[in-house]
């Protein structure tokens, strides 16, 4: 009963079988998605506590811009991550 079937003993998958913990531009991508949902939260705390209930232009041009290069730095560090694994395993 060896091969790829499921483990008894409680231990899973390797780190590096992880698909965001296998190299560090895949850690990257994991980083620039936390902090595109870091800064929706923190926007909607703008919006919390301004006086009339709603940001600033300012605040939600910051907020709209972090959150635009967040995700895209994510996705360009996720492909290169896949990238760089798939070359590894060549």
């Amino acid at each position: 009963m060896s091969g790829s079937g499921p483990v008894c003993n409680g231990s899973g998958p390797h780190r590096s079988q992880s698909r965001f913990l296998c190299n560090l531009p895949r850690k990257l991508s994991l980083f620039f998605l936390a902090l595109a949902v870091a800064a929706l939260v923190i926007g909607a705390g703008f919006a919390e506590i301004s006086s009339n209930g709603s940001p600033t232009s300012l605040e939600t041009a910051i907020v709209r811009y972090v959150i635009m290069v967040s995700l895209v730095l994510g996705a360009l560090t996720y492909v290169i991550g896949g990238r760089m694994q798939a070359n590894r395993q060549d």
